[in-house]
């Protein structure tokens, strides 16, 4: 059963989820809740308020109950009590929540299973903001004015009516005194209720100014390329003034701007920094820019090829926040091969994968995307199932990179979708750390910063001593169309990286 609100006053946000997500509205999760293994789907409303559904996959068949709550990260009041999920008709093991979402920003939704092997829960971070307008359809909005023409003059008949004959016996005519009032009555009525409209209009033009004031950008940068100690660098500097002065209180007082928490760690990483090459998408650059002050950001560029390029720069604030930062930039040619670089940085310009969807890495390896013929369908859960096999076409095995068994970008060829995928799902490691300090009553932005940058790092430079190579990446193409999608292991010291194509189609009917 879904939360109905108490008061939802104010204007309906368009919402981008997961603001590090570009154009791809679902949030994923796939993991442990404790002893049972999940996979979550948060699928957000439209506007804010709103209801976000909640799908929960249980591998388990001996599960008493799921529940999901949601809530805001810098919630002062205690949480609501969670609703318990339904099972989905015709998907065994699948529960559906729905819940309101009433504040824009960091929010978690956690999901708990009961059963018989115990409790187990999972925290998922989504975020809502407001990116954009609703717009008026044209056929509507002439509609709606003519329906408001007839009340003006159905009132303003009504007034009239009133003053002339409402207080005459049963078929007694006006005399001429009353009818001049009736008719004053009547413009006085026209006037007052054309002020109001007037008025209201104002009113409402302030609150869409205000709106389009505060709509959600990503923070503004500058890119740049330089040669640094013979080695080409790119600069990448946060040019907003929200974020240089969100030190400065007063500044954003006279300014009637929001604070941004610092930020935090992800992966081990301040920034993960990704160049494609547009159009195409014939060169990738996964990065790890370093900075002193999460201003301005550097990075050795390892050899690409000249060309446009787009750049999606991924960050993580301490509330739980995840954003995207978009640019692009001119490159000459980079062929020097640098020594200094981060040995966690990879580029890939290779081919992308033959007919039978297997990728060739430079190791001598394969890696295979494991699909069949079934189409994929925007808005349906795709299956990015991977397979690594070495030189002998053995099940190779895999070395952590940045704490994962595998990363996973994907891109619409015209960059109107772009997501960093993990096989926990598109969450972001760092917000779900933020998150989970919180829920454990550790409010202070400092000590949850510095705890998650030493778990986060600790987890970067963890060493397993072999991974299996098969992987999977739970995830749903947001809209029909050309896709790429890179996939990057880590094999014998050296990042890998794959490249595969995809054709998407488009959603047909209200099958999920």
């Amino acid at each position: 059963m879904s939360r109905v609100p108490l008061k939802a006053f104010g204007i309906a946000l368009v919402v981008l989820v997961c603001s590090a997500h570009i154009g791809s509205p679902d949030s994923w999760f796939e993991g442990s809740a404790g002893p049972y293994h999940v996979v979550v789907n948060v699928r957000m409303p439209s506007v804010i308020p709103g209801v976000a559904d909640i799908y929960t996959r249980v591998m388990s068949d001996s599960v008493s109950q799921v529940t999901s709550m949601i809530n805001v990260f810098d919630a002062s009041a205690g949480a609501p009590p969670p609703d318990v999920g339904t099972l989905v008709p015709g998907v065994p093991g699948e529960y559906q929540t729905r819940l309101w979402i009433m504040a824009p920003g960091s929010n978690s939704v956690t999901v708990r299973v009961r059963g018989a092997h115990g409790d187990g829960s999972v925290i998922v971070p989504v975020t809502a903001v407001a990116s954009g307008r609703l717009p008026m359809q044209k056929p509507l909005g002439i509609l709606l004015a003519a329906l408001g023409l007839f009340l003006l003059f159905g009132i303003v008949s009504i007034a009239g009516a009133a003053v002339r004959e409402s207080v005459l016996p049963p078929g007694a005519a006006p005399d001429r005194r009353r009818l001049w009032r009736a008719r004053a009555t009547m413009v006085a009525s026209l006037v007052f209720f054309t002020v109001v409209i007037g008025g209201g209009k104002l009113w409402w033009d302030g609150v869409d100014a205000d709106f389009r004031a505060n709509l959600y950008r990503p923070f503004a940068i500058a890119l740049s390329e330089r040669i640094a100690e013979g080695q080409p660098q790119l600069q990448l500097k946060i040019v907003d003034s929200v974020w240089i002065m969100r030190n400065d209180s007063a500044w954003l007082r006279r300014t009637r701007s929001s604070a941004w928490s610092p930020l935090i760690t992800d992966h081990g990483r301040m920034m993960h920094l990704f160049l494609v090459r547009m159009p195409g998408m014939g060169a990738f650059a996964h990065l790890h820019p370093a900075t002193a002050d999460t201003i301005d950001f550097t990075s050795t560029l390892p050899p690409l090829p000249a060309g446009h390029y787009q750049l999606f720069g991924d960050i993580v604030h301490e509330s739980g926040f995840a954003k995207t930062l978009v640019g692009s930039i001119d490159l000459p040619p980079i062929a020097t091969r640098s020594t200094a670089r981060d040995s966690d940085d990879a580029t890939f310009t290779g081919a992308v994968a033959d007919a039978s969807n297997t990728a060739h890495l430079d190791d001598g390896s394969t890696m295979k995307w494991q699909r069949d013929s079934t189409p994929l369908i925007a808005g349906t859960p795709a299956s990015l199932h991977f397979v690594v096999r070495d030189p002998n076409g053995a099940s190779a095995s895999l070395e952590p990179y940045l704490g994962m068994a595998a990363h996973a970008v994907v891109m619409r060829e015209d960059g109107s979708v772009f997501i960093h995928l993990h096989p926990s799902g598109t969450a972001s490691m760092g917000a779900q750390q933020a998150f989970a300090r919180r829920t454990r009553g550790d409010t202070s932005a400092v000590s949850i910063g510095k705890s998650i940058a030493r778990e986060d790092s600790a987890m970067a430079r963890m060493s397993v001593a072999s991974i299996p190579g098969d992987v999977s990446f739970p995830y749903a193409f947001p809209r029909a169309g050309k896709y790429r999608v890179w996939v990057q292991v880590r094999r014998g010291g050296a990042v890998r990286t794959a490249a595969f194509d995809a054709v998407v189609k488009p959603l047909v009917g209200a099958a999920r």
